[in-house]
């Protein structure tokens, strides 16, 4: 958000006081003077505000955060529920048994979703501008690496039917519009990958219903290109700062 628009939404200032405070030079932005209306700030980023006998906190800068799951059998991907373990479960139970604090895990939220039985790469974050961008950017944005079986296995043909179809486009059942086009390929008679760049309400299995056959078990190897390499269902890291910095997601200082 623009630093102007940001200070004018602060209820301990007023419209006319946060202005000219900006136009002084007395708002500091990660310890430097900020006097550009238009410099961009967000939830990390501490901002003070010098008045003539003090220094005023207007935010603490929280830590961004940034985890890569492989998510096990059995985990919903939410925050609460009342019957079955979730992935921030799984997160408090790796901190707690580290001894770590783990109250910071109220702040983030996974992007995207899957689902109970699914199994593989889950990112979550803090950062809401990196997962829209992840989740909106289509066909240019980055790819989701599926692995499934299949119930029925498929003959040569059916298979290149099926790459065709994938290619151009499916029309899921109650969906009024046909799926992005997507990379589909087989590595036995009823095992596959597919990359995709969207998704939808349980995409991968309503996309095999419409083609006929049904989905036995499923497995995403990656996200957004990050690699569950190292990590067994239920373990996590935080990404790398070479990762944060190709998703343009935000790092923490020093």
């Amino acid at each position: 958000m623009r630093l102007d628009r940001w200070l004018t939404r602060q209820p301990q200032l007023n419209r006319r006081h946060a202005l000219s405070a900006l136009a002084a030079g007395r708002v500091r932005v990660n310890g430097a003077t900020i006097s550009d209306p238009l410099h961009e700030v967000g939830p990390f980023d501490d901002i003070h505000l010098s008045a003539p006998d003090a220094t005023i906190c207007l935010q603490i800068a929280r830590r961004p955060r940034h985890i890569l799951l492989n998510k096990p059998a059995g985990v919903v991907t939410a925050c609460h529920d009342p019957e079955h373990p979730t992935v921030i479960d799984v997160l408090r139970d790796t901190l707690n048994a580290r001894g770590e604090d783990s109250g910071w895990l109220a702040e983030i939220h996974h992007v995207g979703r899957l689902d109970r039985a699914t199994t593989g790469a889950l990112l979550l974050t803090n950062d809401g501008d990196v997962s829209a961008r992840i989740s909106d950017a289509g066909l240019e944005g980055p790819a989701k690496l599926y692995r499934m079986g299949l119930e029925r296995p498929l003959t040569e043909a059916e298979q290149e039917s099926a790459i065709a179809q994938v290619r151009q486009g499916v029309l899921l059942e109650h969906d009024p519009r046909p799926t992005l086009p997507a990379k589909l390929a087989f590595l036995t008679a009823n095992q596959a990958r597919l990359t995709l760049h969207e998704g939808r309400h349980h995409h991968v299995k309503r996309l095999w219903r419409s083609l006929g056959n049904r989905v036995v078990w499923l497995h995403r190897e990656s996200v957004a290109g990050l690699s569950l390499e190292g990590l067994a269902p239920g373990e996590w890291r935080e990404l790398t700062r070479e990762e944060c910095s190709r998703l343009g997601a935000a790092q923490p200082r020093g």
